[in-house]
């Protein structure tokens, strides 16, 4: 079986934050006095926040940054049972939540696949709070109904989840042949560590993207906005075109050689594309 402690890093501190039925585990790096935004970020579906560490202490040079873990994934826990659905503008206004018990008004948000989603609604809907939004290798996909997103989540997936909805492992092949990465191994380890570690809490965080029109949400969004995907990325770029239509102010580019894991595979390229970004 997989550790499921998170890989270490370069983070100076961590706290969590209570919200009703649960905590929001985030880690921190950077100055608290450069006059400038923390940056806030956000990981993947199955994922923990120890996916940005790498990207995250280039960004923290001269800027705070905060990583949170999304409910249910690394070490933000909640009491019972988890939601059938757990909703991307449930976890948005968690968020904000979050934001106004740190004292933080505003923020440079940065969210990839599952954190880019629920960006989209928080960016969205509470534009006075986010200074600028990045978006790496996201679903940016329309609304599903309910129907749908059952035959996708609950039929469609039997042999990556076991009859109760924990994660089983899967062959590391499928990283390749799903998400373009090319350098799979340290990746698929931890991956199967940040997936058991996220456990009940992986569908119906899936669910919530399903049921949610992120792309017609997205083009409700006023901020500056970069949307960012892997060149090699055979899971995300479908969603290109319409995010486009969507939201034709944004900032579109590609992150060379990598696939949909961008911020584990090039952590130093994509890194340095979001602080040209962010300023």
């Amino acid at each position: 079986m997989p550790d499921v402690t998170p890989p270490v890093g370069q983070w100076q501190s961590k706290g969590d934050i209570s919200r009703a039925g649960g905590i929001l585990h985030y880690a921190a790096m950077g100055p608290d006095d450069s006059g400038k935004p923390p940056v806030v970020l956000l990981h993947r579906l199955g994922g923990w926040l120890s996916d940005w560490r790498h990207v995250a202490a280039l960004l923290a040079e001269g800027r705070k940054v905060i990583a949170f873990d999304l409910p249910g994934h690394g070490g933000s826990r909640w009491e019972g049972s988890p939601p059938y659905i757990q909703t991307l503008g449930e976890t948005a206004a968690l968020l904000v939540g979050a934001f106004d018990e740190m004292g933080i008004e505003k923020v440079d948000l940065i969210g990839t696949s599952l954190g880019g989603c629920v960006g989209v609604p928080l960016a969205a809907l509470w534009p006075e709070r986010v200074n600028s939004f990045s978006i790496v290798s996201s679903a940016l996909s329309p609304k599903r109904s309910l129907e749908a997103v059952r035959s996708a989540v609950d039929e469609g997936q039997v042999d990556r989840f076991d009859a109760n909805g924990l994660p089983l492992s899967y062959p590391e092949s499928l990283l390749t042949e799903t998400f373009g990465i090319i350098d799979t191994h340290a990746i698929y380890v931890e991956s199967l560590a940040s997936r058991k570690a996220a456990g009940l809490w992986i569908q119906p965080s899936e669910r919530g993207v399903g049921v949610t029109d992120v792309v017609g949400t997205l083009g409700r969004i006023t901020v500056p906005t970069l949307i960012l995907y892997g060149s090699k990325d055979k899971a995300y770029g479908k969603y290109r075109k319409n995010a486009q239509a969507a939201l034709p102010s944004a900032i579109f580019d590609d992150i060379p050689d990598t696939g949909a894991f961008a911020i584990q595979e090039q952590p130093a390229t994509t890194a340095s594309m979001l602080r040209d970004f962010i300023g």
